[in-house]
């Protein structure tokens, strides 16, 4: 079980399962993930079909990960076919999930993003010296309106957390646009770095967020395997002496 002052965690927007050229990157997500051993990993525009063999549960089962996935919404022309949002690997004791709606369109979902709704999955992990709450999320590209009062409706969920958390996510803006600088956030990579579009990233839309207390180290990794680059994060948490006591 690891410390709270040793917590390794990767972020990846992996493009539905392909990369940047449109080809499958599942063996791409699976050596990223063995190559750095992370304690968990946060994955977003994750896609499932529903009745086949699962993409995350075998990149998951490879890399010897337990996993979580939370659609945001589905999807089908006549029947559900599968479903599209975020996951969770980890290798860290679950003790808890939730999963937080964030926006909901003001129609069913018709294959236009702005009729999708939004969502983040969180997963409450046992380390040593008390727990975390790790979360993942994306959120609206195109509609301004939508994203902002998705990120502030995350922020204000968050706040009634009363362990430690961090949330990942494509933000699809910078955290000036996307959240109140109220002094309640840390916010990693500070200042944040570009990771979109992976060939040439000009976009500081990949970053996460977390409690006060929370130190964050990040780096955005230079490879392929999606329109997206991945970071890596090393996390130190300040635990309080009631939550320390519970373990």
């Amino acid at each position: 079980m690891p410390h709270a002052d040793e917590l390794r965690i990767l972020h990846w927007n992996i493009h539905s399962w392909r990369d940047a050229d449109g080809e499958p990157n599942a063996e791409a997500v699976a050596g990223l993930i063995l190559e750095h051993t992370p304690h968990a990993v946060s994955l977003v525009e994750v896609d499932e079909s529903w009745g086949m063999p699962s993409v995350l549960a075998e990149v998951a089962g490879k890399c010897g990960y337990w996993w979580v996935f939370g659609p945001s919404f589905e999807f089908g022309a006549d029947a559900t076919a599968g479903g599209f949002g975020n996951a969770l690997l980890t290798r860290v004791p679950i003790t808890a999930v939730q999963q937080w709606r964030l926006f909901s369109p003001p129609r069913l979902y018709d294959g236009t993003e702005r009729s999708e709704p939004r969502s983040v999955i969180m997963a409450r992990l046992m380390i040593s010296g008390g727990s975390l709450w790790l979360g993942s999320t994306h959120l609206p590209r195109t509609d301004a309106r939508a994203r902002t009062a998705a990120s502030l409706r995350l922020q204000e969920l968050a706040r009634g957390l009363t362990v430690p958390w961090i949330i990942f996510g494509d933000f699809n803006a910078p955290p000036s646009a996307c959240f109140t600088a109220d002094g309640t956030l840390v916010i990693s990579p500070d200042p944040v770095q570009p990771t979109y579009p992976a060939g040439h990233p000009i976009e500081p839309i990949d970053y996460c967020i977390a409690a006060l207390g929370t130190m964050l180290d990040s780096t955005v990794l230079q490879i392929g395997g999606s329109d997206h680059l991945p970071l890596l994060i090393n996390a130190r948490l300040q635990m309080s002496d009631s939550e320390a006591a519970r373990t």
